[in-house]
């Protein structure tokens, strides 16, 4: 059985998250990525928390399946080397502030010379033009200006950001998908192209109650709460416990009163229908979640939900979904080959490849070692291991 991708050849060019999550992903399906990396200290995520014998876990899963080579792109050798290898491979990717890569004679029209087909996508916080292009910028950044942050919290609290990296998130799972794209109309016609990926624009896109304004609404934060669905958001029971309840049809309403003994509230003028309860839901919500403190443990008043098939779901921590049988079932979770240099353990339990395939179901790989793969890739392409123990020599003492 063959991988999806086997026989694709990537260039990372990448650092820090979004970029070279986007080629872990298309190492995770059979391609042949290779990253390069500055001397010394190497991609930014190598220095990231979590570490165990003091390897970075997150740069494992960031760069998983990928060869790792040492070259400064400060000299001119190294960029003749990357060009060599970028005449050989099918994607290019690179996540520069937008100048550098032109600056460094590796953008997009410099390696189109030397591989006209090439796909070659750029990842950064707002893209390659328009007034904020040079901005310097990181997930957090692209938070703040999609309105995600303006968004979250509470309406007497200031703007709060995600603790997950979304920005960073969505912003490599868009770089996947389009160079997929780019790489089926390649395919069809033969022409490669340059593609334009920015984090904040990823968040903008996925923000949906932008569209609210053309209808004079500009959203506000609400909370754990919904400011148009309703009962529609994070419900606190008793000891910390929390679940999340999604009951805004008819049907749904009408379940969830019967369960908390209130049908009085189905047909209620205040309550009975969703865009009523959205506006009283400063009424509604104590009436749930004084019904959740009756269980000690949130799992009983899930379990009554469940039964009358109210959407509803407890609010995991990592621990939770460590435990989780339908996580470890379905495989979102698995036991990865950490890299070489950690030796107190063989594996790590982390995040499986983002969806499920029948017939090439995609594999989390090992990371490489800083530099591990500079003899096996650098002699393919002219060099000696003398010249490349000279080359990285030079650069590891300046």
């Amino acid at each position: 059985m063959k991988d999806m991708l086997e026989g694709l050849k990537v260039l990372d060019l990448g650092n820090n998250v979004a970029g070279p999550l986007a080629a872990a992903m298309l190492a995770d399906y059979g391609a042949d990525v290779i990253h390069v990396e500055k001397p010394i200290l190497g991609d930014d995520a190598r220095a990231y928390p979590p570490k165990v014998d003091g390897v970075s876990l997150a740069y494992c899963w960031l760069n998983r399946g990928k060869k790792s080579v040492v070259l400064d792109m400060k000299d001119p050798a190294a960029i003749d080397i990357i060009k060599k290898i970028a005449a050989d491979v099918d994607v290019v990717v690179e996540s520069s502030r937008p100048g550098v890569m032109a600056r460094l004679g590796l953008d997009y029209q410099a390696i189109k010379q030397v591989k006209p087909d090439i796909v070659y996508c750029s990842v950064s916080a707002f893209g390659q033009t328009g007034p904020y292009a040079k901005k310097a910028g990181y997930d957090v950044i692209a938070q703040a200006f999609s309105g995600f942050m303006n968004l979250t919290g509470y309406p007497d609290g200031p703007p709060m950001k995600s603790n997950v990296a979304i920005g960073d998130i969505v912003g490599a799972i868009n770089a996947f998908g389009s160079i997929m794209a780019a790489l089926y109309y390649r395919q069809m016609t033969g022409i490669g192209q340059n593609i334009d990926v920015s984090l904040a624009r990823g968040l903008l896109f996925a923000n949906t109650p932008f569209d609210r304004l053309n209808i004079g609404v500009s959203e506000k934060r609400t909370g754990n709460h919904d400011p148009a669905l309703n009962p529609y958001g994070v419900y606190e029971g008793s000891n910390g416990q929390s679940v999340v309840i999604a009951a805004i049809s008819a049907n749904l309403w009408e379940k969830l009163c019967k369960i908390m003994g209130r049908e009085d509230m189905i047909d209620d003028p205040r309550f009975c229908e969703n865009s009523l309860r959205a506006k009283n839901r400063h009424e509604v919500i104590p009436v749930i979640e004084d019904w959740l403190k009756k269980f000690e443990k949130i799992e009983d008043a899930i379990a009554l939900l469940d039964k009358a098939g109210v959407p509803n779901i407890k609010v995991y921590s990592h621990d939770d979904i460590a435990k989780d049988p339908h996580a470890l079932e379905c495989g979102w979770l698995v036991e990865a080959p950490v890299q070489n240099g950690i030796t107190s353990i063989d594996k790590y339990l982390t995040r499986n490849v983002a969806a499920t395939f029948s017939e090439t179901p995609g594999t989390i790989k090992k990371a490489a070692a800083l530099g591990e793969d500079n003899y096996e890739v650098l002699t393919k392409y002219g060099l000696t291991r003398e010249q490349i123990d000279e080359l990285q020599a030079k650069w590891s003492n300046k």
